[in-house]
């Protein structure tokens, strides 16, 4: 089982922020935040999305045939401005 640390949920939240440009109508797939991280960790970024999903900082998008986009929330756009201002 992998867990999920703070750091990773801040890393993907960041990710989401900086490919939607901070806009909460933007989403985006699954397989474009992936393929901003090493290909090592890519295995845990669907865990650590359903994670921010649940808290309530990301939304999810269904799309047909079962595939699925993400967006950040208000509180998410908030929150990752906490975070990103850095990166």
């Amino acid at each position: 089982m992998v867990k999920i640390s703070e750091r990773d949920m801040i890393r993907v939240l960041c990710i989401i922020y900086l490919l939607c440009g901070g806009s909460p109508k933007c989403h985006i797939p699954l397989e474009a935040i992936e393929s901003k991280v090493p290909g090592h960790e890519r295995g845990k970024i669907k865990k650590v999305v359903k994670e921010l999903v649940t808290r309530g900082l990301v939304y999810e998008k269904p799309h047909g045939k079962g595939r699925k986009s993400y967006g950040l929330t208000r509180e998410g756009i908030r929150t990752a401005l906490n975070y990103c201002k850095g990166e």
